[in-house]
């Protein structure tokens, strides 16, 4: 075999790996692409029911701001202190330092 013969045959076998790994990293890139696409056909899955015994609030920092139970919803500042609550027997404000500023008893 001749050099320019085997210089031949060596390009084309480079060409030919080139092809196919052009086609392998097309086809990856088709089936990542796919993967969002799947997620946003797939229909949201909402809950008929939402059951706890307590739910809580927090904010961006991690504050508690608001909080629910089976008899209480209340609400805080950025301090934790309970601003506001409403309660089975009524509901109260208190100022921030916690003092109650109005209470309405439940009649």
């Amino acid at each position: 075999m001749s050099e320019t013969t085997l210089l031949e045959s060596r390009l084309s076998k480079v060409e030919q790996d080139n092809q196919r790994l052009k086609l392998a990293l097309g086809a990856l890139l088709l089936a990542l692409a796919a993967v969002p696409l799947i997620g946003a056909v797939m229909p949201e899955q909402i809950p008929d029911v939402v059951q706890a015994r307590r739910f809580e609030v927090i904010d961006e920092n991690g504050t508690l701001r608001t909080l629910m139970d089976g008899k209480t919803i209340a609400y805080l500042d950025e301090n934790r202190v309970t601003r506001s609550q409403l309660y089975v027997d009524g509901f109260f404000y208190s100022d921030a330092s916690g003092n109650v500023v109005w209470n309405a008893p439940e009649r």
